[in-house]
């Protein structure tokens, strides 16, 4: 078994072109500088992208909040109007004059704060003037402090 010549005129030949041999050899640094530009265009977009959908997020949440604050006020509105439907007046006429009692409604409002109890006139379930009386403040008590 001997080995098998080949022809002269079968034989492939290889050349090479120096410039595209010199770029691809060259040419690490370049690539890698299009590679870190390429992610770096991509991490962009994906921040571009997240934004939007952060934007669309606020603005479903906007809208929503915009939904429950018409539907507060339409509700709101209807608490009025039952609070004026159930407006009884009574007259009562005397001699000497006349008198009208109108009754409003039975809601309790002063646990929803609409009475304008302010939270520093009771505290600890004492009033002001269950602690004693207050010592007026004089003009050499002001220079000390």
């Amino acid at each position: 078994m001997g080995r098998r010549r080949v022809k002269a005129a079968a034989r492939r030949e290889l050349t090479f072109d120096e410039e595209k041999r010199r770029e691809f050899l060259t040419g690490f640094h370049k690539r890698k500088v299009e590679r870190r530009k390429a992610a770096v265009e991509e991490i962009k977009k994906k921040i571009k992208d997240e934004q939007k959908k952060m934007r669309a997020e606020r603005h479903k949440e906007y809208l929503r909040m915009l939904k429950e604050r018409e539907d507060a006020l339409e509700e709101a509105d209807e608490l009025e109007h039952m609070v004026t439907s159930q407006k009884q007046s009574v007259l009562y006429d005397h001699p000497n004059h006349t008198v009208i009692v109108t009754t409003v409604s039975e809601l309790d409002l002063s646990g929803v704060g609409l009475l304008g109890l302010d939270s520093r006139e009771v505290v600890d379930g004492e009033n002001e003037e269950e602690k004693g009386p207050k010592r007026k403040e004089s003009p050499a008590d002001r220079k000390s402090t």
